[in-house]
């Protein structure tokens, strides 16, 4: 089960305070009486103060793990030494809170010879999915009055009844946050009990400082223990209950590396000149393209809806702008969202140009015209499925992505065939039809000499020159015409 956006007409949606269903990661694991601190090469030098700032708010979805992804790659591309992330979030869906993990975690072990420092700074708020994604960050840096926690995992259905994940879904969800504890050095316990509702919390007083136990792990401890006893453990939060956290709580508690007033402050400390920082939060134009993304199959069939109107009305050239418009729009909204490149507007392009040629320069018996067409679909298909999976056939989530690009070809199709069918029953008895369409009297005729002259020669005497049968050929005044019987009659 795959949670998408509301739009994309699945019946629930997975969520972390909005997350969504599981996708599986690699998973490493953790002991659970103590956090563990990371194991990664030292990585390379870098210049001093050169950093890249990336900004994760609003939802958390799809189209904010692509955007992430390809962020956080152009920044290791760039050799920067420090990838600061805003975040500001409520949640979202939980296989894209936990992409953006998996991505953040496979830094150090992509890059091992030269990965930057990962930071998440909150200003404000990083719950449910947001604070799955800061703790995947190697420091958490938050403002005064930042809040972060609460990694419930639930689902919403079509009625908008919300009810908490199975132990089906919570159970690997549980595994990840161990791993992050082992990979990023946090207390693997409270971690866990962000999303372990039905478990609860200890803390065991030890000589060298307190240790923190989830329920599930109690058993362990305490035989690994034996010189504690079970009477001894303090419960810290109860069944029923999820661990969140102020900015003081979180810092006092070993949940976040420190408090600061603002970004200003968190550059300084962090060694970051601002002037020298790689800018990569996203630009207006891909905040617009996430806001449509639901809606690129539409913009897709528009535009071939709206060249086929120009094609059967002609006139001031709005069927061929609107077409240019939804085009472009949808080809902005794929791009941004890594599923279109180069590739696959060449190959709409082409198509349509072989269509053209086939009517109106080179008539081929539709070789030419059934080509594009195929040209133009595959550039379609290839348009809602990821770059990085279009040619991986052997890759696991390939199946998947080919399902739901063909998904989307088949809706963009369905709504082209409404559009045309409404084309074909409407728009003829449409009078604003007249006044957007090229309109003209025609005034001509295609009558030659012989026929402008034909009235004169009425009455004349002739010579059948073959039968009329009732047609043929006769001669009047030493001229051959072409001439009928009249009333059908044999000559």
């Amino acid at each position: 089960m795959r949670a998408m956006l509301v739009g994309r007409l699945l019946p629930l949606l997975f969520l972390t305070v909005l997350l969504g269903a599981v996708e599986e990661v690699p998973v490493v694991g953790a002991p659970a009486e103590a956090p563990v601190a990371p194991v990664a090469a030292a990585p390379a030098a870098a210049p001093a103060g050169l950093a890249a700032r990336i900004v994760l708010d609003g939802m958390i979805d799809e189209q904010k793990a692509r955007y992430y992804r390809r962020a956080l790659r152009q920044a290791v591309e760039a050799g920067v030494s420090t990838v600061v992330v805003h975040l500001t979030t409520d949640g979202g869906h939980l296989d894209a809170g936990l992409d953006i993990l998996s991505a953040a975690l496979a830094v150090r072990s992509d890059h091992p010879d030269r990965h930057p420092k990962l930071v998440a700074y909150i200003d404000n708020k990083a719950w449910s999915a947001g604070a799955m994604i800061a703790y995947g960050h190697q420091e958490i840096y938050m403002s005064g009055v930042a809040h972060i926690g609460d990694v419930g995992i639930i689902m919403i259905g079509a009625d908008g009844q919300i009810e908490y994940a199975p132990e089906k879904i919570e159970s690997p969800v549980r595994a990840h946050l161990r791993t992050v504890a082992a990979a990023n050095g946090w207390d693997t316990a409270k971690l866990v009990k962000m999303t372990a509702r039905e478990q609860e919390l200890y803390r065991f007083a030890m000589p060298d400082g307190a240790r923190y136990v989830i329920e599930d792990d109690l058993g362990r401890f305490l035989s690994e223990h034996p010189e504690l006893k079970r009477e001894q453990a303090v419960l810290i939060l109860g069944k029923d209950r999820l661990l969140s956290y102020t900015a003081r709580e979180a810092v006092a508690d070993g949940m976040a590396t420190a408090i600061v007033r603002d970004p200003a402050e968190l550059y300084a400390k962090l060694g970051i000149d601002p002037a020298r920082m790689l800018d990569l939060a996203p630009t207006s134009v891909e905040r617009v393209s996430w806001s449509i993304a639901g809606f690129a199959s539409v913009l897709a069939s528009l535009a071939v809806f709206f060249i086929i109107l120009e094609l059967k009305s002609p006139g001031v050239g709005l069927w061929a702008v609107l077409a240019g418009i939804c085009g472009a729009g949808f080809f902005i909204c794929q791009y941004y969202q890594d599923l279109a490149g180069n590739l696959e507007l060449v190959l709409v392009v082409l198509g349509a140009v072989a269509i053209a040629v086939e009517l109106f320069a080179l008539p081929t018996g539709g070789l030419l015209a059934i080509g594009g067409g195929m040209a133009m679909f595959s550039g379609l298909l290839l348009a809602f499925m990821p770059n990085e999976l279009q040619f991986e056939w052997s890759s696991e989530g390939w199946a998947a992505a080919l399902r739901s690009a063909l998904s989307q070809a088949a809706l963009s199709l369905a709504v082209l065939t409404v559009a045309l069918a409404w084309l074909i029953r409407v728009l003829p008895q449409l009078k604003a039809v007249d006044r957007i369409a090229a309109t003209a009297e025609i005034t001509a005729t295609s009558a030659g000499a012989r026929e402008i002259t034909a009235a004169g020669i009425v009455g004349r005497t002739g010579t059948a020159r073959t039968d009329l049968r009732p047609a043929g050929l006769v001669l009047v005044e030493g001229e051959e015409l072409s001439a009928i019987a009249e009333n059908g009659v044999y000559i």
